[in-house]
């Protein structure tokens, strides 16, 4: 459960950062909805985008499996419900980000849902839940990865805290695909 908890707000996290700004009145002012009409690289991008990575600088291990395995290979040691993150990105600049709705019998079941753009330098834009959070993705070559890096804290198995750069990955889903 702690590594879906983990997941769960490091993902969110990342997708959605929490900020509030307040006026002289202690009000709370959220970002207005991202609109208008999807631009060449958007159009592109729009889809479903499924998780399928998520590799760390160092050596990690978090499967409480009663050996000595540490792994930069982070995606590989979590269970499927965890794995489980899919991004739908729609023309009309919704989108959603949900986990735990493909994969079997799935306790974390979480949605989240706002409007998203993308600019020609590839800065992926999200406004929700009265907070708006830009992350720099990186595009692979043929178009249908993208992922994006962050320093995340994991506790082991052992009880050590460690620091370390994860990069996650997502892949595209054709439009005939039915995400896995």
């Amino acid at each position: 459960m702690k590594k879906s908890n983990f997941m769960i707000k490091s993902l969110m996290g990342i997708a959605v950062l929490f900020m509030v700004s307040c006026n002289s009145d202690d009000s709370i002012s959220c970002p207005a909805d991202l609109t208008g009409a999807l631009n060449a690289t958007e159009t592109e991008f729009s889809g479903t985008w499924i998780f399928t990575g998520m590799m760390a600088e160092e050596a990690i291990d978090i499967t409480d499996d009663k050996t000595d395995n540490p792994n930069k290979d982070v995606f590989a040691q979590y269970s499927a419900c965890d794995r489980d993150l899919v991004y739908s990105f729609n023309s009309d600049r919704k989108y959603s980000l949900k986990q735990g709705s493909l994969a079997s019998d799935c306790n974390n079941k979480e949605s989240l849902a706002g409007t998203w753009s993308l600019t020609a330098d590839n800065a992926l834009t999200f406004v929700a839940n009265c907070a708006s959070q830009t992350t720099k993705i990186v595009m692979g070559e043929e178009g249908d990865t993208f992922s994006y890096s962050s320093t995340l804290t994991f506790r082991d198995v052992s009880g050590l805290v460690k620091t370390t750069k994860v990069t996650f990955t997502y892949t595209k889903q054709e439009q005939n695909e039915t995400p896995q």
